[in-house]
């Protein structure tokens, strides 16, 4: 996975033929193929029909397509990289908090649901009863979700962060 940075206007479709060599007999439906992984991964690009400058793309891996030679990033001050650095720590620490409250919410909805008054009254009600259970499975799936999401998330900013040192002029 990578990233690249639009440096001139362009389409979606122009970008696919930029970044992934679609060439051969399979020409097509290569392209469509990349275009659409392109598309997925960058759901905040999907609905633009020219994608602006300076607009940061996403680039999927795309088994059985190769990736176009990179562009040269050329030169990136030392101060630029250090802010890029801070700017990857503290979208790290955000993703950490904003997935320990919400694995937060979900553990006090199932700590909830276990409160006696309240399931004393679900046994009264089997409606309230089976709200619950469906209540305190998606409180659990939820929480799942999340640590998912977490994991995958913080693995990117870890590769942006190994990237990001790859470019250190040092």
């Amino acid at each position: 996975m990578k990233f690249v940075t639009i440096k001139n206007e362009t389409t979606l479709a122009d970008l696919s033929r930029e970044v992934f060599e679609t060439k051969g007999g399979k020409a097509g439906k290569a392209a469509k193929s990349a275009h659409a992984a392109l598309r997925d991964a960058n759901p905040h690009i999907a609905d633009l029909k020219k994608l602006p400058v300076g607009t940061l793309v996403l680039v999927p891996d795309l088994p059985g397509t190769k990736e176009a030679p990179a562009q040269s990033v050329g030169n990136i001050s030392a101060e630029t990289l250090k802010h890029l650095e801070r700017v990857l720590a503290g979208a790290k620490a955000m993703i950490e908090k904003s997935a320990a409250a919400q694995l937060e919410n979900a553990e006090a909805t199932v700590s909830l649901s276990k409160d006696r008054e309240l399931a004393a009254l679900a046994k009264q009600t089997p409606e309230l009863k089976e709200r619950l259970s469906g209540i305190v499975e998606q409180a659990k799936a939820q929480a799942k979700e999340v640590a998912d999401n977490k994991k995958t998330k913080i693995q990117a900013i870890t590769q942006l962060e190994k990237d990001l040192a790859s470019l250190s002029p040092e």
